[in-house]
């Protein structure tokens, strides 16, 4: 658990409005439009979330803000990290993948490895990835084994159901996709380390 020095833990869209900012400065209402229905992630957030963690977080020195001329009459705040907002940040991305709710924890991994770029060390980025997959593969290992279990007990009950099996095996077929991402990125990010010479040598590239 990761807390701000006023004691109290970030909220997850808190952690992404940090991300966000760490990318480049944001005014609140680029973040907000960064939600847009067209955004390839299912959050969502209003004005009337955003807004109010922008100043919570700047009144806890996580962010700053300074105003900016627009048009030479319309002011708007842009938001830049604070030092304690970075190491907040960075923290948080270096946290342990977890699983569980799965969808959610997948969406939550892809807002991490996002920000992760030039923040974190190719080292630290790939041990992320080794973690995120060994947890992976055992979920899967296990999620296999109930999915066989409960598909021969239907066949031993009479109870077989086609359309019950097509939609454990999609269950599997998501897992098995998020498997490859995790391997595919690792794979890159290694390749691009050796290639650059960032390092001598990387964790697990078994």
């Amino acid at each position: 658990m990761i807390m701000s020095r006023t004691g109290r833990e970030l909220t997850l869209l808190e952690y992404i409005v940090l991300g966000l900012i760490s990318l480049e400065p944001q005014s609140g209402y680029s973040i907000i439009n960064f939600f847009s229905p067209d955004n390839t992630y299912s959050w969502n957030a209003s004005p009337g979330s955003i807004y109010p963690i922008l100043k919570r977080l700047e009144q806890q020195d996580i962010i700053l803000g300074e105003l900016m001329m627009e048009h030479e009459s319309r002011p708007r705040k842009l938001y830049t990290l604070s030092p304690a907002g970075s190491k907040l940040l960075d923290n948080w991305l270096r946290e342990i993948p977890k699983l569980l709710p799965i969808n959610e924890q997948r969406e939550i991994a892809m807002w991490r490895f996002q920000f992760m770029e030039g923040r974190l060390t190719k080292r630290e980025i790939i041990q992320w990835l080794n973690e995120y997959l060994d947890a992976i593969r055992i979920y899967d290992a296990g999620r296999q084994f109930a999915v066989q279990g409960t598909l021969e007990q239907m066949a031993v009950v009479g109870q077989m159901s086609l359309h019950r099996q097509l939609i454990m095996e999609a269950g599997l077929m998501e897992l098995n996709t998020l498997r490859t991402w995790v391997e595919m990125a690792r794979t890159r990010i290694m390749t691009i380390a050796h290639q650059t010479g960032e390092f001598q040598s990387l964790p697990d590239e078994s």
